[in-house]
């Protein structure tokens, strides 16, 4: 067997491509181990475009960590030659009571991000392509934005191999073995030593490690034409993250690339089995989501262009697992970011590297850890 490599990443989607392209850059002798092809669609990284809210309703915690992803965007975007992150503003849209408005205002004044308070008449005159609920109100972040997924992980890949990283396609991991101060990992394929392994492999991680909560459930997407284009351009409308007491927590973002207006539902679904395929978009999958259309984009109500299923994979209480393996120093863990974490892909590469090389952060991982759920 060869020399060991400093690490292995295990699972190669966004988040994997992430750390093995920051792996690299670093100068580690870097593997990355992936049962799909490299990029590939049976996960929950793949896709045009994902949100990037500064102010988060979910708290503080997470602030620091986007703001270092932004730089992080840039500058990968600069790498990458094309904008990985385009600064079109966010929504977060609810009655006042709502945690996702309360949360958003409270974080945007704790950490000084710039925000507006919209009512419902001044968010429609202002952006005429969405109409709120009399009662709602909207936190307006002109900050926010969005980021491109499938052209990220194409990047951090392809400037992972310029920078030596070796990356393998179609090979399924076994398991692992501590043996001599070094990780023994067998594929089926091969068996390759590592002085430490990441594991990123999404709405798989509970295959893999049947100890940790990270459940995959099935969400679906649907891609809408609208009667008037123009305004559901990202000129015109930003992202938006809506809270209706009638209709559930929707979100979406403007048109780009892909026709048509994207939305989906944020639903607790049916836990499924990663390896199965999917059940395809259904018709009522379409109708809940048409139905949230009529009401608040009534000027996005057109022919569907496009519908989507796909994973989410959710820990009990929606927070990432960023920690050490217990039991097992040198293996680290970044799963279950719970249908909010791709903005952060970046800086999540960054810091699983501090973590491999330093077993330090800069960022607070306490929320993160492992052990959280219990001795399992």
């Amino acid at each position: 067997m060869s020399e060991p490599y400093d690490l292995i990443v295990v699972g190669v989607g966004g988040m994997g491509a992430s750390v093995v392209a920051h792996a690299a850059w670093r100068g580690l002798r870097v593997l990355g181990l992936e049962q799909y092809s490299l990029p590939h669609r049976r996960g929950s990284s793949h896709g045009i475009t994902r949100i990037l809210r500064l102010g988060l309703n979910e708290g503080g915690t997470y602030v620091p960590l986007v703001m270092r992803a932004v730089e992080l965007w840039k500058e990968l975007g600069g790498k990458a030659g094309r904008p990985m992150f385009y600064n079109c503003g966010s929504f977060d849209i609810a009655p006042p009571e709502s945690p996702i408005f309360a949360g958003s205002v409270a974080t945007c004044e704790q950490f000084h991000i710039a925000h507006e308070v919209l009512d419902a008449r001044e968010t429609h005159r202002r952006f005429p392509g969405i109409t709120p609920d009399p009662e709602m109100l909207t936190v307006f972040q002109p900050g926010s934005g969005f980021v491109l997924s499938d052209a990220s992980i194409e990047a951090h890949l392809n400037l992972a191999l310029a920078a030596g990283a070796e990356l393998h396609g179609h090979e399924t991991i076994r398991g692992w073995e501590s043996k001599g101060g070094c990780y023994h990992v067998e594929t089926d394929r091969g068996r390759y030593e590592a002085r430490a392994l990441v594991v990123t492999t999404g709405a798989w991680a509970s295959k893999l490690l049947p100890t940790v909560p990270v459940k995959p459930e099935r969400q679906v997407l649907g891609w809408f034409q609208p009667h008037e284009p123009a305004l559901f351009a990202p000129e015109r409308l930003p992202t938006w993250i809506i809270d209706s007491p009638a209709h559930g927590h929707f979100y979406g973002l403007p048109i780009h690339t892909i026709p048509g207006f994207k939305l989906g539902k944020f639903v607790l679904g049916d836990v499924v089995d990663p390896g199965a395929p999917l059940l395809p978009p259904q018709p009522q999958d379409e109708e809940i989501l048409r139905v949230f259309l009529r009401r608040y984009f009534p000027k996005a109500d057109g022919p569907v262009m496009t519908l989507m299923s796909l994973f989410f994979e959710n820990t009990p209480d929606r927070r990432f697992v960023i920690d050490e393996l217990p039991g097992q120093p040198g293996v680290w863990l970044a799963v279950g970011f719970s249908g909010h974490g791709y903005k952060y892909t970046p800086a999540i590469g960054e810091l699983m590297i501090d973590l491999v090389t330093t077993g330090k952060s800069a960022f607070d991982l306490t929320p993160f850890r492992a052990g959280r759920f219990g001795e399992g």
